[in-house]
């Protein structure tokens, strides 16, 4: 399947977390990361099926806290290659989120 990965800067603030996957909620995400930086900004990545992408990508771009949105498509296979992100499997004993 192909996908795009979206890369969104963002300032964190309190639901911050929450506003973005109740956005992606409804699309078919593959993964997704979120990564804090000292500079008040974080940066979130997130994979979903390239037919999903142009609608993900205007939802993301109204919520309050995104300053950008990057799309960036990704050939099958190349998930390696294209530095895409794996979901991990959480230590035993780690809480569901």
């Amino acid at each position: 399947m192909e996908h795009t990965r979206l890369t969104v800067t963002l300032q964190p603030g309190h639901g911050t977390l929450a506003r973005l996957t109740a956005t992606l909620n409804d699309h078919h995400v593959l993964d997704l990361t979120y990564t804090t930086a000292p500079a008040n900004t974080a940066t979130v990545v997130v994979c979903v099926a390239q037919s999903e992408a142009l609608r993900a990508q205007h939802k993301l771009r109204r919520l309050v806290d995104v300053i950008e949105v990057t799309p960036t498509p990704v050939a099958p296979g190349a998930t390696e290659a294209a530095d895409v992100p794996h979901t991990r499997r959480p230590a035993v004993g780690a809480p569901r989120l």
